[in-house]
């Protein structure tokens, strides 16, 4: 019977004996049909495996730039090396893998800090720091306790895990800015601070972003969602939130310490040419 309403496009199948409506699959994004996978394979997995990599960050709840993998991350002690198979990918390891008391459908999941780690050695840099600054944010992973955990140099990852901890910090307010922190670490842009507040003559406060102090650059993420999201629009009119906007552009730019404004887009950060092009059409070297 399954196997009839699959062929007739009424099912879609997760792993073999496993189906999902495809209707709903459909209304899944990436992400979610990734963790019905998780579900699908969590009964047939052995005792003492645990959900790892990107799919134990996808179910601490970690945004996730990009498409989840088709294949669900496992860790298994009983393995002696990599394995595909099952709609898994199944990590060996030596010793117990660590679990801070968090299940999927029964099957543990990697503490947040080994979680971490995993994402960082195997995702891309801008992938693993806007997952792992979550984890920074709700105040669920500690940055120097990471450091003592990820590879130093000379050894093998040491620089895509300095890029990403140096990208991690728990001011930045959403997924936007952290994205933002990382790349402008991998265009080697001067130390700049999140969140500072710039005062006026008049007695008004503008808090920004992001701020290069040795170049006098303002750099704000402008995410279409604050003109878009009615929570963030708090009964305000689009038109006045962007009239807003344009106001507080134009008294940072008269401030005394400020050089210039630059103002980030999604669009910029996807393609890191794109984000050094636009440093550059602002005299800015990278």
């Amino acid at each position: 019977m399954l196997q009839r309403r699959h062929a007739a496009g009424a099912l879609v199948r997760l792993i073999a004996g496993v189906y999902i409506g495809t209707g709903d699959w459909d209304r899944l994004d990436t992400v979610g049909r990734h963790l019905a996978r998780a579900r699908a394979v969590a009964p047939r997995l052995r005792p003492g495996s645990v959900f790892s990599h990107i799919s134990a960050a996808l179910i601490h709840g970690w945004p996730l730039v990009g498409d989840a993998p088709d294949l669900v991350h496992v860790t298994d002690p009983a393995i002696p090396s990599i394995q595909h198979r099952a709609g898994c990918i199944r990590h060996p390891i030596n010793g117990i893998p660590r679990n801070d008391g968090r299940t999927f459908e029964g099957v543990a999941v990697t503490c947040t800090l080994d979680t971490a780690v995993d994402v960082i050695r195997t995702c891309a840099p801008h992938v693993a720091a806007t997952a792992v600054d979550a984890a920074v944010r709700q105040g669920a992973l500690c940055p120097a306790e990471l450091g003592q955990a990820l590879p130093s140099r000379p050894a093998r990852g040491s620089v895509r895990a300095e890029t990403v901890l140096a990208a991690l910090d728990a001011r930045h307010e959403s997924v936007g800015e952290s994205f933002a922190a990382v790349r402008f670490v991998q265009l080697d842009l001067p130390p700049c601070e999140p969140q500072v507040e710039f005062r006026h003559p008049d007695g008004s406060v503008d808090r920004v972003d992001f701020w290069i102090p040795s170049l006098g650059i303002v750099v704000e993420f402008d995410g279409r969602q604050k003109y878009v999201d009615t929570s963030m629009l708090d009964g305000r009119d689009p038109a006045d939130v962007l009239w807003a906007e344009k106001r507080r552009e134009d008294r940072l730019r008269v401030h005394p310490m400020v050089r210039t404004v630059i103002r980030v887009t999604w669009w910029h950060l996807v393609e890191l040419d794109r984000l050094r092009a636009l440093f550059r059409a602002h005299g800015v070297r990278v």
